[in-house]
This record gives structure tokens, C-alpha cells and sequence, in this order.
């Protein structure tokens, strides 16, 4: 299994090390809290070789998948200095390189490793050197607003591992997402007010995959459409070697964007419709339905956090400005659908989830999972832990 894990079991260290790392004082007797475990091939002078690459907020680690003994470890905040993808004639090259030393002296190095993960590996890399990072970019949009079909202002940030968008007055985080959970396509133009496709007098979509809802955008003065976009797709690739498509050939008009959202969150496309229709359990009968409270994160829940530490914050959600809110989980054959409880609108929708969902689905009730894979659940809540990316 190329990936391995997201989150860490409680293990001992292994035995000897012959890496520079050496953990704080709280640490020392266990293994670090990983972010997440990939299965890569690391590429050197003496060939190429499977190594498990573990995160985590103090160390990068190597592990030999044979032995699991460690082969190199770094310092994230002495010995790391960044990491980026190789971008290759091949659309589907999956190469990248991370900046090292050892000891906290000489020079930084390029190390070279290739996964196909690529794309949730570097995003890890660089949130873990965030107060070292800069935004790419920051523009003034307009955000549609689908009830009210009001466009409202807002900020939207391109960071080094996807998008977030920012209230105006008060700074709050109100949506984020990641370059690596964008869909295919990614973002799709908006036909301006007399339809044509003017990409500058429009606007565009964001797609989101893992049945997350879309969102619509429009360029205010200062800047255009067309410049975000390009920012997006150039960041995108230059970061996380994520290629984001951009969907021309059927421009939407803002009424047929809102009355095909109201249909499906995810799939906008013609094409789509229908096989989305299905995926979400439409016509099949449930096999189970419970009502349950989600926990969320910050910005709606759409702000990753990870790690086992999941604690619970103020407003009852996960972290300090995360929320917690009622949700109906619908149980099919094929899907796994989350709805909106007052009006029965979809919220999000996992398709297909048997295979990618078996062994992150875990019932509150029972007490053997506690603590495992996610955190401590009460009786109250159900929650998912881990979905497959790439």
C-alpha cells in the first residue's frame, strides 16, 4: 500500500538512528506524532529504493519499509529548508525534492524521491514551515452568494497549498482548499450577464472533489479574472506540481450555476448530472439513517487539522474556532451522503466509499476505538476520519 498512513500509532522509537534529529525533551522516550506516513522511492547515486517518509511538526524521518529502522532523519526548524516538485515533460511525473542538512551545519542539500502522493506530500511539507511562508497572492473578489444570489466582498488568498478566503472586516478564515482536493476540472468560467464567454466580465468556479460544494468568484476592481486564474494554475503547479484545469468550453451563466448547484454540489457539468444524481443515493434505498452531530474545524470545516489531537474547542467544535452542527448521515449501498436536516439539502457526499472509507468509519459506541485514528468520540457524534488523496 503506497500510502501509508496520516496519523502515527503509539509505537516505541525505534532503536538506533543514524540521523541528526533530535527531538524536545517531551519527546524523547516515543515516537513524534506524526502528520502523515507515504510509501516513496527515494533516487540516489546508489539507486532507487522504497523508504516510508514520516511527517511531523518537530521531524522529517526515513524509515526502511523492510526493517522500519530509521535511515536519515532532519530537524524540521535547523536542518529543513523546503521542498518542491520537478516539473517534467510528463504530465504524470510524481518527483520532487526536499532541502536538508545535517547537524544544523554546511550547506543545504537536494534530496530527490518520487510518490504518488506528491501532491499531499509537499502540501504537508509546507504547512509545516508556515511561519516561514508568505502568501502567493491576495485579491479582491466578490463571492456568490447562492441563497441570496447577492454578490458579497471578500479576500481571496492563494497560498502555497491552495486557496482561503477572508473576511473583510473582521480577517476571519471563512473557506479554504487545498490545490490537492481540487477537481477535475478545477475551475470553470461563468458566461458574463449577455452569456458570452468574457472570462474578465464573468467569473469563475472552484470544484472541489470528495463531495465538497463549489464555489463562485468574481474579479473586482484592481484585478481581473483572468490574472487570479493564472496565479491559481501557476501556483499550483510550481508548489504542489498539482496541473489545475480550466473549464472554457461551456461557460455558465450565474442562474444556471445556482439551479445546477441546487441539483448536485459537485458536479456541474452536463455530463455530470446524471451519474451525480445516482452517486449520491437519489433513488436507492437507505440502509441506515442517523442523526448526528458533526464536528467541524475552522472555516466551516473546511481547514485541515492534522494530527490525533483533535480537541475540542469553545464553540464545541474541533480546535478554537471550530463549530459543531446537526447533520442527518445517510447510509446507501453505493454512498455515504451527509444532509442538512431542516431542508434535506446534500451537504457533502462520499461515493464508492467501501473500499476507501472500510477502515475509517468508526462507530462512537464502541470503546475499543477511542483514541485510535482521529481522536476520542463521545456518543454523540460520528465522525470520518481519513479520505484518500493524491
Amino acid at each position: 500500500m503506497d500510502f501509508v498512513s496520516r496519523h502515527a500509532s503509539d509505537q516505541q522509537t525505534p532503536s538506533e538512528s543514524t540521523s541528526s534529529y533530535s527531538a524536545p525533551p517531551s519527546h524523547a522516550s516515543e515516537e513524534p506524532e506524526y502528520l502523515a506516513r507515504y510509501m516513496v522511492v527515494k533516487h540516489s547515486w546508489r539507486g532507487r529504493y522504497k523508504r516510508i517518509f514520516c511527517i511531523s511538526n518537530f521531524a522529517l524521518i526515513t524509515l526502511d519499509p523492510a526493517t522500519l529502522s530509521v535511515t536519515n532523519s532532519y530537524d524540521v526548524g535547523t536542518d529543513y529548508d523546503g521542498a518542491a516538485p520537478i516539473i517534467g515533460r510528463d504530465d504524470n511525473s510524481n518527483e520532487f525534492t526536499i532541502s536538508v542538512r545535517t547537524d544544523g551545519r554546511g550547506k543545504f542539500k537536494s534530496m530527490k524521491f518520487s510518490s504518488k502522493y506528491r501532491a499531499s506530500i509537499l502540501t504537508e511539507l509546507h504547512r509545516i514551515r508556515w511561519n516561514k511562508l508568505g502568501a502567493v497572492g491576495e485579491f479582491p473578489v466578490l463571492h456568490l452568494k447562492r441563497r441570496t444570489s447577492e454578490w458579497v466582498p471578500f479576500k481571496l488568498k492563494i497560498t502555497y497549498i491552495g486557496v482561503e478566503l477572508i473576511e473583510l472586516k473582521t480577517g476571519e478564515l471563512r473557506w479554504c482548499l487545498d490545490f490537492r482536493d481540487m477537481g477535475s476540472p478545477a475551475i470553470i468560467l461563468l458566461s458574463d450577464p449577455y452569456g458570452k464567454k468574457n472570462t474578465d466580465h464573468g467569473g469563475f468556479v472552484l470544484c472541489s472533489l470528495y463531495g465538497r460544494k463549489s464555489k463562485a468568484f468574481q474579479a473586482t476592481s484592481g484585478t481581473t479574472n483572468a490574472a487570479i486564474i493564472s496565479n491559481l494554475t501557476k501556483t499550483a503547479t510550481s508548489m504542489v506540481g498539482v496541473g489545475l484545469t480550466v473549464d472554457s468550453s461551456h461557460a455558465l451563466a450565474v442562474s444556471e450555476y445556482i439551479n445546477r448547484r441546487e441539483c448536485h454540489p459537485t458536479c456541474l457539468t452536463t455530463s455530470m448530472s446524471n451519474s451525480a444524481k445516482e452517486a449520491v443515493g437519489a433513488d436507492e434505498t437507505p440502509c441506515g439513517a442517523w442523526l448526528v452531530t458533526r464536528l467541524r474545524s475552522a472555516a466551516r470545516g473546511t481547514l485541515n487539522t492534522p494530527g490525533v489531537s483533535l480537541s475540542i474547542g469553545p464553540k464545541g467544535g474541533l480546535g478554537e474556532h471550530g463549530d459543531a452542527v446537526s447533520r442527518q448521515l445517510i447510509l446507501t449501498k453505493g454512498s455515504l451522503v451527509e444532509r442538512r436536516p431542516e431542508n434535506y439539502e446534500v451537504d457533502s457526499s462520499l461515493f464508492e466509499y467501501r473500499e476507501a472509507l472500510t477502515h475509517r468509519l468508526y462507530w462512537c459506541s464502541d470503546p475499543n476505538m477511542a483514541g485510535k485514528e482521529g481522536g476520542e468520540y463521545n456518543e454523540y457524534s460520528v465522525s470520518i476520519v481519513d479520505r484518500p488523496r493524491k
